[in-house]
């Protein structure tokens, strides 16, 4: 299994974390492990800019997927940390629970899981769901 994940930041306690989600979601998802994901954890000035360049559209987003370029490549995954927290908070949800929602959100579009009607977005949230569970549980067990 190929994953990396970058952080932007000097010191960002939650990486590992998201390493280990990142594989979790490789072996539950049936992602062959030659195929790589890359994960870039940035601010919002950083996701504003590739959302703007990438995506034609204005302001920050909480995460971006790209496609593979390249055989082995699955794709990019980019994570506005700043923008999630935001969401925690106005939301009232758990920041890092929050955190793997978006990881698991990211991961689907790679798959190629969209949300152009409402149906499919339900059906998105609910896995994203289901995985975070099992993530949790399999983690309590441990």
């Amino acid at each position: 299994m190929s994953l990396t994940v970058i952080s932007r930041f000097d010191s960002f306690e939650y990486t590992r974390l998201v390493e280990q989600f990142g594989e979790f979601l490789y072996k539950k998802l049936g992602i062959p492990i030659e195929k790589e994901i890359n994960i870039v954890l940035c601010d919002d000035k950083e996701i504003e800019k590739l959302n703007r360049e990438f995506k034609n559209r204005q302001g920050p987003t909480d995460v971006l997927s790209f496609y593979g370029y390249d055989e082995p490549i699955l794709g990019d995954i980019v994570i506005s940390i700043e923008t999630v927290e935001k969401e925690a908070k106005e939301n009232n949800k758990d920041f890092l629970k929050h955190l793997l929602f978006i990881v698991a959100h990211g991961f689907l579009h790679l798959l190629g899981y969209t949300h152009e009607t409402t149906e499919k977005f339900n059906d998105m949230i609910k896995i994203q769901n289901q995985l975070i569970e099992e993530y949790f549980n399999l983690e309590e067990k441990r």
